[in-house]
């Protein structure tokens, strides 16, 4: 074996393991909403090549707005899902949108771009 192509495959393996721990094993440490204005709790998301922050800690049966704002140009951000509530909105890139829920018990609850790769949670205590 030659040494480019060695050096080729060792390249290969550390992008490879990269990407599994950036999508399956790294993790976020969980971030608490602010509450704001009449007891909403309210946190800034911004979407660039993932969710900053990707965990979100909220009180149950508390109003929630998310507000999102894609710095990115990839159409992957350009939309956002939160099944559990029913709820998808698309992002214009740097413009901030914002979406109101409420978590109605404790849990963990997940919001996904439009093609299901960028995640995030919420996690309601």
């Amino acid at each position: 074996m030659s040494m480019s192509s060695l050096l080729v495959t060792l390249a290969g393996f550390a992008l490879i393991a990269w990407i599994v721990w950036y999508f399956w094993l790294w993790k976020d440490e969980a971030v608490s909403a602010a509450t704001g204005e009449r007891g909403v709790q309210e946190i800034e998301v911004t979407v660039r090549g993932g969710y900053q922050p990707s965990a979100i800690m909220v009180q149950a049966g508390r109003p929630v707005r998310l507000n999102f704002t894609r710095r990115e140009a990839s159409t992957c951000g350009e939309e956002v899902v939160l099944p559990d509530f029913g709820k998808r909105a698309h992002l214009p890139q740097d413009q901030t949108v914002s979406i109101e829920i409420t978590p109605a018990r404790p849990g963990e609850y997940e919001f996904t771009c439009g093609m299901n790769m960028m995640r995030g949670k919420l996690i309601a205590q």
